[in-house]
């Protein structure tokens, strides 16, 4: 197990109180050395230009670079030192999937995050698509699943047209951004290799369980996929304000040992997307790292919801949709 970080990642800033705070990585570091797993920490091979116009158009970039100190969305602002900034953490995400695709699991900490970020548009956070830029740099058959409460429309965009690249996403129905439809399977060579996983408001670790054990990994099994990149939101905890999920830690750490024991030789990347209650998603990246390690840590906030939706019948739904495309 190795985590892939730098400490300038920490002087992105949006505004005072923004929940995407150099307080994550802060919270999250003290929280790994705590449990004694600050440990095998690289730093990034930091990507060139080339490297981002393989996913983002010469117009993005070229705006990124500019800067100043204008808003992209109500949540978002682009500062002069954004650029600089979000190509470190990209720079993260392909140094933590190099290490991955060797056979080391690997972290990457990331922040800025990127699934929001398209090929020409940025927002929820995110300027550069992370993920996207590091699969595409290594360049291998590879499966994104991303566990982020908000829809990864971003990277969705990006390979919605690729057959050599699987994109399966967990998310909470009908919040931001409104995409992730059922519906939206791919087009041309990529139909059936985007899978999108609606969950109603209220779900807890028994939908989510069901989703990833009936649909995610019987099509992982059959995809094949030389790499595993997880977008690894927390903020489908009960403890995080930005959505309306009911997960608690140790549901959150069991999704992530599912995508461990289905990846070929543990060829698995975790990169850090959303997640904004500090310390329930610093004990998530915790047990996960830990659970990579074969061992296990105490979760603060363990408790158990239930489950606060007619999520079981919406999940039969969507496996009944999708298995039209692949073996359910």
């Amino acid at each position: 197990m190795a985590i892939v970080y730098h400490d300038k990642l920490i002087e992105h800033t949006q505004w005072q109180d923004h929940p995407e705070s150099p307080f994550r990585v802060r919270t999250l570091k003290k929280k790994l050395e705590k449990e004694g797993l600050w440990k095998d920490v690289a730093p990034p091979e930091m990507i060139t230009d080339d490297d981002v116009l393989r996913v983002h158009t010469k117009k993005h970039l070229d705006r990124l670079k500019a800067g100043g100190n204008i808003p992209i969305d109500p949540d978002t602002m682009l500062k002069d030192g954004t650029c600089k900034l979000a190509m470190l953490s990209a720079s993260v995400a392909v140094t933590a999937v190099k290490m991955a695709l060797n056979g080391i699991p690997t972290f990457g900490m990331t922040r800025p995050p990127g699934h929001h970020a398209g090929r020409e548009s940025m927002g929820g956070f995110c300027y550069l698509n992370n993920v996207a830029i590091a699969v595409e740099k290594v360049g291998v058959r590879t499966a994104i699943v991303d566990l982020d409460a908000h829809h990864c429309n971003g990277t969705e965009e990006i390979f919605y047209g690729r057959d050599d690249i699987l994109v399966i996403d967990f998310h909470e129905a009908g919040i931001y951004t409104g995409t992730g439809h059922i519906e939206d399977t791919g087009s041309g060579k990529g139909e059936r290799y985007t899978v999108n996983i609606p969950i109603p408001a209220g779900s807890g670790n028994r939908t989510y369980g069901t989703a990833m054990d009936e649909i995610a990994i019987p099509i992982l099994k059959e995809f094949r996929p030389e790499l595993i990149v997880v977008s690894l939101g927390v903020d489908a905890h009960y403890c995080d304000q930005n959505s309306h999920m009911l997960l608690n830690t140790q549901g959150y750490i069991e999704l992530c040992e599912r995508l461990i024991k289905v990846s070929e030789n543990r060829k698995i990347a975790f990169i850090l997307e959303g997640g904004y209650h500090l310390r329930a998603t610093a004990e998530v990246i915790a047990g996960v790292l830990a659970a990579l390690e074969g061992r296990t840590i105490h979760p603060e906030y363990n408790e158990d919801k239930g489950e606060q939706s007619n999520g079981k019948r919406e999940i039969k739904k969507i496996k009944e949709y999708i298995s039209e495309h692949w073996k359910l």
